[in-house]
């Protein structure tokens, strides 16, 4: 299936992911340095980290929203595995969105004991880990979209048969998966397998 969303033949929605990955991981780092620190100074990479990967999410969202939804046929397996991708981003987006909310708060009422600037990390933790847990199960089924279902490789000759059906490259062939033969329905020539 080709990626509608390209720059130069290549696929851009794979090319911008590893910016809020990146980000969102060190947001992460941030705050746990930070929480066994108490240096002001992560608190402030943390909150500037989880901003960067949050714009960067919705550059990446983008073109990965204009591949599934005009570039996977639907009702097909690729379909069902892309929508589940976008919603476990959608889930660590929110995350990470709550994390920013509580940061950007805890750092305008931030207070001063003993000389000393108190900032509250606890909340901001929680939700960035649970934020880390949903962005790994989204890139594990976005792998699957590239490895399981070819989406956004480009169809040639090596790819076999059923995988040249699914892409609409057999001369005549309609684009979808492929129709379902005895075989596939588990009846053979001697009956049920």
């Amino acid at each position: 299936m080709y990626s509608k969303a390209k720059l130069g033949g290549h696929p851009i929605h794979p090319m911008l992911v590893g910016f809020p990955i990146a980000f969102y991981t060190a947001t992460l780092v941030t705050l746990l340095v930070h929480a066994s620190t108490g240096d002001p100074f992560w608190f402030r990479a943390a909150l500037t980290l989880n901003v960067a990967g949050l714009v960067m999410a919705v550059a990446a969202v983008i073109p990965g929203a204009i591949d599934l939804f005009s570039g996977i046929p639907a009702e097909t397996p690729a379909r069902r595995t892309g929508v589940r991708h976008a919603a476990f981003n959608v889930v660590a987006n929110v995350m990470f969105l709550l994390s920013a909310i509580f940061l950007w708060r805890a750092w305008d009422v931030r207070e001063v004991v003993d000389g000393r600037v108190v900032l509250e990390s606890a909340a901001p933790i929680l939700f960035s880990l649970v934020g880390i847990a949903a962005m790994l199960v989204a890139g594990w089924l976005g792998w699957q979209l590239v490895q399981k279902h070819h989406v956004g490789v480009e169809p040639g000759p090596d790819l076999d048969v059923d995988d040249r059906r699914i892409h609409g490259t057999l001369p005549g062939q309609p684009v979808g998966p492929p129709p379902v033969t005895p075989d596939d329905r588990g009846v053979g020539p001697t009956g049920l397998h």
